[in-house]
Formats: structure tokens, sequence, C-alpha cells
């Protein structure tokens, strides 16, 4: 099976599940009339027996005789039969065309009555014990199976063009089921050159399915879209600071400059952006695999070291940062959160007009918040989407939680994260 196509496969099961429908159905019908048949031959049976126990013992102490027309309903009615008359187990008549076995029932002739199937004859027995006579009416088999032997053709033509007209049911209908599958795939293997997902109509299995799956590849192609912008926008931050440090080294290389302190300032932070963009690819990369190790961490801890590594850089700047947290156990990684909280801190530090920055981490609402507050401007739309808040952005749907910038009186960047127990 594996060797044929899905469309191939299908159609063979439904045409294997329609033939045996079909045979059973023929089998039971079959049954049903035979049953019908074997029926009426104990009705008859039955009728036979009785009028002629009936008419043996009207003539009791006589020789038994049976009336002509009696005898005449052997061969009168449908089929041949043949009647025995036993009285005290003897066999004193015997009517009917057709040669028969002596007795038709030999169980029944000592003990029992009714029908029962004999080898291939079906006899009634009935039995009138005061008299000690028992009548047996046998009625061949054969002549039912010759009966219905034109059945057999006939369900085998039936069988024949169900067969062929459910085949080809089949192959259309699953050919029809499978049709969005196969342009879902057309769309798959051109995934290269094209994100458009056709459009899936229906409401079957296989069109839920071409619509899920068409849906995933409609956001791979964003995400690849996003991916392609994230690197055109990566090589373009990391190609200022590579070119700042090539020329810088290529003066002194070649003596066009000097050693000095100016130059060495400025080499100094351009390697600082170059160790922060690669701090912040490597959190991108962990996130987008889910290469994240989770523990108990209190967020408390991760904000109060970066005010502790950021206190120098603002007494530089002349810029006021103000801290106030309480304790937030949350479940992540240090470095991870480590990376978001600098990003943040170092966004508030650019965009400080007046120089103040607060820092403030608890829990509210029953989540973790950490919030980071500049007196600035407000956080314009085009920088939302820098390399540093998305980080921050990523961090936080790794971890459960959501990120959010609310342009109030300054920006306020809010890092929302689901709480853990407090970190022993």
């Amino acid at each position: 099976m594996s060797r044929f196509g899905l469309r191939s496969r299908l159609t063979l099961v439904a045409l294997g599940v329609s033939l045996l429908g079909s045979v059973l159905g023929l089998a039971l019908t079959y049954a049903a009339l035979l049953g019908t048949r074997v029926a009426r031959i104990d009705d008859e049976g039955r009728l036979l027996a009785s009028l002629t126990l009936e008419s043996a013992v009207r003539r009791e102490g006589e020789v038994v005789r049976v009336p002509r027309v009696v005898e005449s309903y052997l061969t009168d009615l449908e089929g041949v039969s043949v009647a025995h008359v036993y009285l005290d187990g003897t066999l004193i008549w015997e009517g009917g065309v057709v040669d028969a076995p002596r007795p038709l029932d030999a169980e029944r002739l000592l003990v029992g009555d009714g029908p029962a199937r004999v080898g291939d004859w079906r006899v009634y027995t009935v039995r009138d014990e005061d008299a000690g006579m028992v009548v047996q009416v046998g009625q061949p088999l054969q002549a039912v199976r010759g009966i219905l032997e034109p059945y057999l053709g006939i369900a085998l033509a039936v069988l024949a063009l169900v067969g062929v007209a459910s085949g080809l049911l089949a192959w259309s209908s699953v050919g029809a089921a499978l049709r969005p599958l196969r342009r879902l795939t057309a769309a798959a293997e051109g995934f290269e050159s094209s994100t458009v997902v056709p459009d899936i109509p229906g409401r079957d299995e296989p069109a839920k399915l071409a619509r899920s799956f068409a849906e995933l590849l409609g956001r791979l192609g964003r995400e690849r879209d996003r991916e392609r912008a994230f690197l055109e926008y990566a090589s373009h931050e990391l190609r200022t600071p590579v070119t700042a440090l090539r020329a810088g080294l290529e003066g002194l290389a070649t003596g066009r400059t000097t050693v000095d302190g100016e130059l060495l300032e400025r080499l100094h932070q351009e390697a600082l952006r170059l160790e922060k963009l690669a701090q912040n690819l490597t959190v991108l990369s962990r996130t987008g695999s889910r290469n994240v190790r989770l523990g108990p961490v209190d967020l408390e801890t991760v904000v109060s070291e970066a005010y502790d590594r950021f206190q120098p850089l603002a007494l530089e700047r002349s810029v006021t940062l103000t801290l106030h947290t309480s304790s937030a156990p949350v479940r992540a990684e240090a470095r991870l959160l480590d990376q978001a909280v600098n990003n943040l801190i170092d966004n508030a530090f650019r965009a400080a007009r007046q120089g103040r920055v607060v820092l403030r981490c608890g829990v509210e609402g029953g989540r973790a918040l950490l919030e980071v507050t500049d007196d600035g401007p407000g956080m314009p739309a085009n920088a939302r989407d820098g390399l540093g808040l998305r980080v921050v952005r990523d961090v936080a749907k790794t971890l459960g939680g959501s990120f959010e910038i609310v342009n109030e009186a300054g920006a306020h960047a809010r890092l929302w994260l689901p709480p853990a127990p407090a970190v022993d």
C-alpha cells in the first residue's frame, strides 16, 4: 500500500468497504430469502402432516388409507413432498412422488415434533400419542437451492456493477477532497519564491487541515519577512561600529593618526557598541530557538544589580536614577532578564530630557512588573522596532509575559511576567 499515492490508497479503502458492505448485504438478503422459503416449507409441512394425521385417525381400526385429495396436496403445493405415517413405530402408509429415506426423521419418530433439518431434507413431524400415530412430511432442500440459484448470478452482476461504480465515485470524491492539499502542496513547494497562500474552501477535514497549514505557511512567511528585516537592521547596526573600528585601526597602522585619549575613547565606545549588539543577537537567537533554562529568579535582584551597574553612567551623564523595588519572584533565566533590563535602562538614558529615570519593580494584579520611566518626549513609533526593544519583547514572550510602552509624560516601558513562588 505504501507504494500507492494517498488518493489511490483512499480509493482502495473506500472500494473495499463498499464491496464488503455489498457482499454482506447480498449475503443477508440470500439468508433472508432462504429463511422465508424454509418457513413456507415448514408451514406447508405442518398443514400436510396435520391433514394426513386427521384423515388417518378417522379410519382407526381399519387399514389406514389417506384420501386422495390429501395425497394430491403433496404434489399440488409448491415443490414436491413426501409423507410417511407410522403406527407404533411401523410405517403403515407413504405418499408423494419423491423417493425419500425411511424414516424421514428418526429422532422425532421416537420423541418430539415440529420442524427439523435432516440432511438435505426439511421434515415436519406431528404425533398423536393416544393413537400411537406419527406423521412426517418432508421436502428436499435441493429444490429451494434451485429456486434461489438465479439469485447468485444476479448478485454477482450487481456486485460487479457496485464495485465499478463505487470505485469511480471513490476516485472522484477522494480527488475532490484532496484538491485543497494539492493546491497547498504547490504553495509549499514555491514557498521560497512566494508567500502567497491559496484560499481553501470547504468544511471537511482536508479543507480544515489545508487551512491550518495555510495559516502556518502564512505565519512562516511573515516571520521570514521579519527575520529578513531584522537581519538587514542588524547588518546596518553592525556596519557603523565595525567601519569606525577599522578606520581607526587603519589610521594607526598607516601612521595617518596618532594614539591619543580621544581616539582610544572613540574606539572603546565602538567596541562597547559591538559588544552590546553581540549580546542582543545572542539573546534573540536563544529566545528564537527556545534554548532557555528557567529557574527561580527574583526580579527585584536583577533590577537592583542593574541599578548599581548603571549608577556610574548616570553620574557621568548627569542623569538622576531612582529605584523603587519590592520582591517579585518569577521563573526565568537571569541572563535574559538582565539583558532586557539593560536595554530598557539604556533606552531611557538616551531619551531622558531633564535627566530623570525611574526604575520600579514589584507585583501588581498578580503579576511581576518592571517599569522603566523617563521624562523624555515619549517613544516614537519607529524606535519601537529597534534591536534593543525587540530583545525585550522576545524575552517577555519566551517567559510567558508581555511588554508595552505607554507615552504619558515621558515613556513608560512595562515588562509583565507571570509570578512564581518566592525565592528562598
